[in-house]
């Protein structure tokens, strides 16, 4: 029997990131669903969908993608740390969902090393402008 191939660590951790979020983005307040919660999981999904799209794509192209994935993070990060800050989730539930975002974090920084340095040995340079 074949097995399918195993996504990497990055992806399996993304999308266990998306599902604690989902669920812990619907017990925030009301009006913060349709605001904050709204940006928190709007963030999430960008940071998904563009490291899918590093995938799928080489080169400084790659290099370009995973740099807009890594200010994708950052801004994530900020998000959620404003809804600890108010209080729509407890002090562990913060502390857990800052280990998922420092795990991908690394991932994300090996990757783009990883791509910066096939790309100069190549003597390419990365595309990490807009």
């Amino acid at each position: 029997m074949s097995r399918a191939p195993r996504e990497a660590p990055i992806y399996v951790a993304t999308h266990d990131l998306l599902g604690w979020l989902v669920p812990h983005l619907e017990g925030w307040p009301r009006p913060q669903r349709f605001l904050l919660a709204r940006q928190v999981l709007d963030s999430a999904t960008r940071f998904y969908q563009l490291i899918l799209r590093a995938r799928k794509v080489a080169g400084p192209v790659r290099a370009g993608a995973l740099v807009e994935a890594d200010v994708e993070l950052e801004t994530l990060k900020a998000l959620i740390r404003l809804g600890q800050e108010r209080h729509y989730m407890t002090l562990g539930q913060y502390e857990h969902v800052s280990r998922l975002l420092v795990n991908i974090g690394r991932q994300l920084g090996g990757w783009r090393a990883s791509t910066d340095g096939q790309l100069a040995r190549q003597g390419r340079e990365p595309n990490h402008g807009s």
